[in-house]
């Protein structure tokens, strides 16, 4: 499965090392995921940071599946404060887990769900272990 990951940085405080770092990683644990009738997932990520903190829309949004074109879209929001309680992979790590069970959830037949979820949970995971201060 093909992944698009845009970033947006809500303060000067976040490495762009960072973000392209989870690009890559994550581009590489969703090539070896499949997915039947998913082909592309396209995630938009915003960090909230001391400009944009983001603050009360944190969380997974406007999840989208097209069937036809065999994509999904979704935003995943990531509020300053969260970030500031721990790091950006420590923040992010819950809202990939819950990007992972709404992706199955929408697109993987009802019997193969769990383990649809539990695939994306994984490769999540290991995108996440690869950034700094995941410890």
């Amino acid at each position: 499965m093909r992944l698009v990951l845009t970033c947006r940085l809500g303060g000067p405080e976040h490495s762009l090392a960072t973000t392209v770092t989870l690009r890559r990683a994550l581009k590489a644990s969703f090539e070896r995921v499949e997915v039947d009738g998913l082909d592309e997932v396209d995630v938009h990520l915003t960090l909230g940071g001391t400009v944009t903190s983001a603050e009360g829309h944190g969380g997974v949004h406007h999840l989208r599946y097209s069937a036809a074109r065999r994509r999904l879209t979704v935003n995943v929001v990531v509020p300053a404060s969260e970030v500031a309680r721990s790091s950006p992979a420590g923040a992010l790590a819950p809202h990939l887990d819950t990007m992972s069970r709404r992706i199955a959830a929408r697109c993987a037949p009802d019997d193969a769900a769990d383990a649809v979820a539990h695939t994306l949970a994984v490769a999540c995971r290991e995108a996440v272990d690869a950034l700094p201060g995941s410890g």
